[in-house]
């Protein structure tokens, strides 16, 4: 389904931004002066100093006009210097040092990228990435796992959903930002360390040994399952509405007209492009609104469905848990709140904000929020989740079938034998 060029400029969320040039903004002078010579003072690589500065200049306006609430530059310059001036960890740069002290004290999510960081984060959105191999998030300022990913040497070492990482190679992570503790985290393709975990209901620190490896992700998976259509959504990357459509197609040649229902399993996805998010939710709808971003108490991006139901009004089921978030919360909101789906499982995270991703004079990347979500007409889930329709929590040790024998059920479809059967063996 072709977007409406114009609306797409304004959602792109992890997606580098247009471009655009900004007149001289007085205001930034005094802020920036203070600036430039505090970073004289650390830096001392002259060849570098006006693009390494114009790039926190950029920066200052991007978030000055485009930040979700107003902010105050005279803070946030104070914040910068405080980080330049930060002798933890010299091994990053003054400015990522910087960039990492202004934007943590904005939100959890809003981060900064060096050049090296944001080329990598680009190959991510094709599918491809160099490390350890689990998904992770700051909750209540613990580094937690939300899900290790197939084929990593997290998933080999027996990492777990809601693991709390405390530290690498015997260092502390506490009191690091989110960005900081990233950057800690990463590291050449092959080199290995050791990462302390700690587990709900067992008293001692795991020690885990793990490799970074080049892991290429998986965002889809469907299969035929009875007179069920079955979809797991690992991640929105620029590969995942096409997934989603060969689903489709697979079940159109597959069950045709005996299709009686889809399964949308979204457990664990922490979401990813907003682009993609719509593009998968269009093709379950046949009109009414996807999603509608506010930035300080203005609607500036709305988003609504095209005609085009690929499953021709067929119920579905959306499975969510914990570790759903952000654009799986756009989709499952757009999709209950249209009341075009029920949802199966557990209350997702509530993450519903938007970032958008800048690009920076010294080949850097800015991630700033800039917006706050609702979908499908519904209210804002940030920090609340979605309610699901139906409550199901998975049983410690039960089947991976299972809970998809228990959503089957719900769908009101006839599932195979293998997956019916997992159901009942609990």
């Amino acid at each position: 389904m072709i977007r409406k060029t114009l609306i797409i400029a304004n959602i792109l969320l992890f997606l580098t931004a247009c471009a655009i040039p900004f007149t001289k903004d007085a205001s930034l002078d005094a802020p920036m002066d203070r600036y430039v010579q505090a970073y004289k003072q650390v830096a001392h690589d002259k060849d570098t100093l006006d693009d390494e500065t114009d790039a926190m200049e950029s920066a200052l306006r991007r978030i000055k006009n485009r930040y979700v609430d107003e902010v105050n530059i005279d803070d946030l310059i104070e914040e910068a210097i405080k980080g330049l001036r930060e002798e933890r960890d010299s091994k990053l740069s003054p400015t990522t040092r910087a960039f990492n002290g202004m934007l943590a004290s904005l939100d959890p999510y809003s981060g900064y990228m060096s050049p090296s960081d944001y080329s990598r984060y680009q190959e991510s959105l094709d599918g491809r990435f160099v490390g350890f191999g689990f998904r992770i998030e700051m909750r209540d300022k613990k580094l937690t796992i939300i899900t290790p990913l197939k084929g990593s040497s997290a998933e080999e070492a027996g990492i777990l959903p809601n693991d709390i990482l405390t530290h690498l190679n015997d260092e502390s992570l506490e009191g690091y930002s989110f960005p900081e503790a990233i950057a800690k985290l990463k590291g050449p393709e092959g080199s290995h360390a050791v990462l302390t975990i700690v587990r709900a209901d067992v008293e001692t620190p795991i020690k885990l040994g793990l490799e970074r490896r080049a892991v290429n992700l998986t965002a889809v998976e469907f299969k035929a399952d009875g007179d069920v259509g079955y979809i797991r959504i690992h991640s929105f990357n620029r590969k995942t509405s096409k997934g989603v459509k060969e689903a489709l197609d697979h079940f159109d040649k597959k069950l045709g007209t005996h299709l009686c229902g889809v399964i949308l399993d979204m457990r664990n996805n922490p979401g990813g492009l907003v682009t993609s998010a719509v593009d998968v939710t269009d093709q379950f709808l046949e009109d009414g609104n996807i999603f509608a971003a506010i930035n300080r108490g203005k609607s500036f991006s709305n988003e609504d469905a095209e005609d085009g139901d690929r499953i021709n009004g067929k119920p579905m089921i959306v499975m969510l848990n914990k570790g759903s978030a952000s654009a799986s919360e756009i989709v499952a909101g757009a999709l209950q709140n249209q009341k075009r789906a029920r949802i199966f499982g557990q209350q997702s995270y509530g993450k519903g904000t938007m970032q958008t991703l800048y690009d920076l004079d010294n080949g850097g990347g800015l991630r700033i929020t800039t917006g706050r979500f609702t979908a499908g007409g519904g209210a804002s889930f940030n920090g609340t989740g979605l309610e699901p329709d139906i409550l199901d929590k998975s049983k410690k040790g039960e089947n991976d079938l299972a809970p998809l024998a228990r959503a089957g059920a719900a769908l009101n479809c006839t599932l195979s034998v293998q997956t019916a059967t997992a159901a009942q063996s609990q």
